[in-house]
């Protein structure tokens, strides 16, 4: 291997591939999904539009989802290929290992919505609590999650309310919802989004909608989504009652979406749906106050609502896809809403009223304080956060927290430094200085390494090589007069530009046994006096290298570049004595 090929080599096996990989992964970082007003956007400043399915087996399976990363990956190519950007998980165990799963997730371009509860740990619709034990579990979830860039939200409770009798739950999951902002908030996560996802019943559903939303933003839900399954078969916008559902979100000031959808008449495997409800959610009926849906249900189950099918009861290995997969792919594929630019949108929303009670209705009274726990016992960090997922602020929440009326928009999200493209545009514009310069190294390397090919023939003892003839044609006169170093030594010039040791670059340099016919052009020994003005030349040069001398230090990177020269220089006088041997013994050339 040549000493250029062995010095690319060592750049390529070396740290470089490290950093490389670095920049490889930072370019592909997933943007961050945060809210301005009632409309989600990528931290690139795009709207954000769901096209969702929910991701996981019954939610009364043990928590164990998002921790086979060989499953995951094979599904996540499926979900992938339908067109879809988010999975909805309803429970996971945050005491287990996610990374592989969120990666591969990440890799196809998909966001997590995930459930902060468990079956172990919720809120009890008939017998409602919210406390410390309840608290720290849905902390462990967040911190477990938050470090993930394709984490697109936390949902604090799934249809905890559901009619009348259950409202009075309303109040405990929206301390829920308090107290883990407000942890969020203490941890100095960024502001991912933290709702709710409600029943659909016409009695209290718009009494939901108020009640979520109204109050200081620092205690309101971020978002809030609907479960909706009433558009089926042939219905629709009007008969499915989606356009009823869509004047209700008027001015709504926070984002909502269909959490859940996608109704199937089926009684028996495989449901066959047209998903004709989607073109209305994600077009122009809909699309400017909705901000998409999330499909029921991906693994088929006993409910026939499954868009695949698993052979076996552990939902591994490749699936069988349903004719329902075609069809919501086909949807998808025709529906790209492009939305507003974060940049040019002005949120317009009004943040409702808190509700009244009613007898009968709604149970939670308008001034009702929330019960909140707060965060006392929990161990927040100090001093200012330098990354995703690192500690900065202390503090702790009050023990319950007043509605209020808080003006304003909801949902207004705190800048969080440079965006992923932002720093990805960065490395990528350092990756590419250090390319250019690598590169013009490895032409300077090359470039010697031709110059040293060309003159490596005529070295030898046996002259009658071809290799040893001494080329001197008009094509290549200049190539031989002229190389990497300047001018050299037998060009016939009067001088020769070599590389001044001292100082680490070409410098011209008297080369007097050259230049004048009456001296002998022999190099000089041990034996052979100088003539005078050579001693001039000489004295001269020494002078200005003893100048040169005290000049500052230079950094042992340049010290090794010279020492490498140097050694370079020597060989060339070395051959060139050597080739002036050979050339007198082929004749034509005096003493």
């Amino acid at each position: 291997m040549s000493y250029g090929e062995l010095r690319w080599s060592n750049i390529w096996n070396g740290p470089w591939v490290a950093v490389v990989l670095l920049v490889a992964n930072i370019a592909s970082a997933i943007p961050t999904i945060s809210i301005k007003g009632s409309k989600f956007f990528t931290s690139d400043g795009d709207q954000f539009f769901i096209k969702g399915v929910v991701y996981a087996p019954s939610w009364q399976q043990e928590n164990n989802n998002l921790v086979n990363g060989t499953q995951c990956e094979v599904d996540a190519n499926l979900i992938k290929k339908l067109g879809a950007n988010v999975i909805r998980v309803y429970s996971i165990d945050p005491s287990l290992n996610h990374d592989q799963c969120m990666q591969v997730f990440s890799d196809a371009g998909i966001y997590l919505m995930l459930d902060l509860a468990t079956p172990t740990y919720q809120i009890d619709p008939n017998d409602p609590q919210w406390n410390t034990t309840l608290r720290d579990q849905f902390a462990k979830v967040i911190d477990n999650f938050q470090g993930y860039d394709n984490l697109f939200a936390f949902n604090a409770g799934d249809e905890v309310v559901t009619n009348t009798s259950t409202s009075d739950a309303a109040a405990y999951v929206k301390a829920s919802i308090a107290d883990m902002k407000a942890y969020r908030d203490a941890m100095q996560y960024r502001d991912i989004p933290i709702g709710y996802a409600a029943v659909d019943n016409s009695n209290i559903r718009t009494i939901q909608q108020d009640y979520f939303d109204c109050g200081k933003p620092a205690v309101g839900a971020d978002f809030f989504a609907v479960n909706r399954f009433s558009w089926c078969e042939s219905s629709s916008f009007t008969a499915s009652g989606y356009q009823e559902l869509y004047n209700e979100f008027d001015g709504y000031d926070i984002p909502t979406f269909l959490s859940q959808t996608g109704c199937s008449l089926a009684q028996s495997a495989p449901p066959n749906r047209t998903f004709d409800d989607q073109t209305a959610v994600l077009g122009q009926q809909m699309n400017d106050r909705f901000s998409g849906a999330v499909v029921y249900e991906w693994h088929q189950e006993e409910t026939n609502y499954g868009l695949v099918s698993y052979d076996n009861a552990d939902w591994t290995g490749m699936p069988s896809l349903f004719p329902d997969y075609t069809a919501l792919s086909e949807q998808w594929a025709t529906l790209t809403p492009d939305g507003v630019k974060k940049s040019a949108y002005q949120a317009s929303g009004t943040k409702r009223s808190c509700p009244t009670s009613v007898s009968g209705t709604w149970n939670v009274k308008q001034n009702q304080a929330l019960p909140t726990v707060g965060l006392s016992g929990v161990s927040t960090p100090t001093g200012a956060r330098t990354q995703s997922g690192g500690g900065a602020a202390s503090g702790t929440a009050a023990g319950s927290a007043e509605q209020g009326e808080g003006g304003g928009t909801g949902g207004q999200q705190k800048s969080s430094g440079f965006t992923g493209g932002a720093i990805a545009g960065i490395v990528l514009g350092a990756l590419v200085g250090i390319a250019l310069i690598l590169g013009v190294i490895l032409f300077f390397l090359k470039r010697k390494k031709g110059q040293q090919k060309d003159v490596a023939g005529a070295d030898g003892p046996d002259h009658s090589r071809e290799g040893d003839k001494m080329l001197a044609t008009s094509a290549d006169g200049n190539n031989h007069a002229y190389g990497y170093y300047g001018p050299q030594e037998l060009a016939g010039l009067g001088q020769s530009q070599e590389l001044d040791p001292s100082r680490g670059y070409i410098v011209p340099m008297k080369a007097p046994e050259l230049a004048q016919p009456d001296y002998n052009h022999e190099l000089s020994d041990h034996n052979t006096r100088m003539p005078q003005m050579e001693e001039v030349a000489l004295n001269q040069h020494t002078q200005e290298r003893g100048q040169e001398a005290r000049q500052p230090e230079p950094s042992p990177h340049v010290q090794a570049q010279r020492r490498t020269e140097m050694d370079w220089l020597a060989s060339e006088e070395a051959r060139l004595r050597q080739r002036r041997e050979v050339l007198m013994q082929q004749g034509g050339a005096t003493e």
